[in-house]
């Protein structure tokens, strides 16, 4: 079945008429095994049993994500010549924006507020749909402020 492409899921065995429930089986495990709610469950597909949406494989998924992400870093940091400066800041783990600045060396290489600025210097060279312009009753500042920081996520 699977060099033809198909995998046994739910959804599959469902339209071929072999299952009548598309429910993904994965999630209702570890929800039972867990004494959660099995209400809700997601379809079972292929898509969904490879994601860390699905509740009986997000920890496998997660693991296998995490051993690629180290492989690859390992082979790019092989492969950069010594005279090479440039180095990933956050080989270990994955960060955000906000968290890289409270470390003081992002804070030397380019200040938050100077990339806002620069940032808000170029959004001023986007024009504004009408729309927009009433959300923020179109106060400049509060504008390009909220569409390059996605409204409060790095305040």
């Amino acid at each position: 079945m699977a060099i033809a492409g198909i995998i046994l899921v739910s959804k599959w065995l469902a339209k071929i008429k072999e299952r009548s429930d598309v429910s993904c089986r994965l999630c209702q495990r570890a929800r039972e095994q867990r004494g959660a709610s099995t209400e809700n469950l997601l379809e079972e597909t292929y898509g969904h049993i490879n994601s860390a949406f699905c509740d009986g494989m997000a920890t496998t998924v997660t693991a296998a994500h995490h051993i690629i992400w180290r492989h690859l870093y390992a082979s790019m940091q092989a492969a950069q010549s010594p005279a090479n400066k440039l180095r990933f800041v956050t080989p270990d783990k994955e960060s955000s924006m906000s968290t890289l600045w409270l470390q003081e060396e992002f804070e030397q290489i380019c200040s938050r507020n100077s990339l806002m600025e620069k940032a808000a210097d170029i959004e001023k060279t986007i024009s504004v749909k009408e729309h927009e312009r009433e959300r923020y009753d179109f106060d400049p500042t509060m504008f390009y402020e909220n569409c390059f920081w996605i409204e409060g996520q790095m305040a």
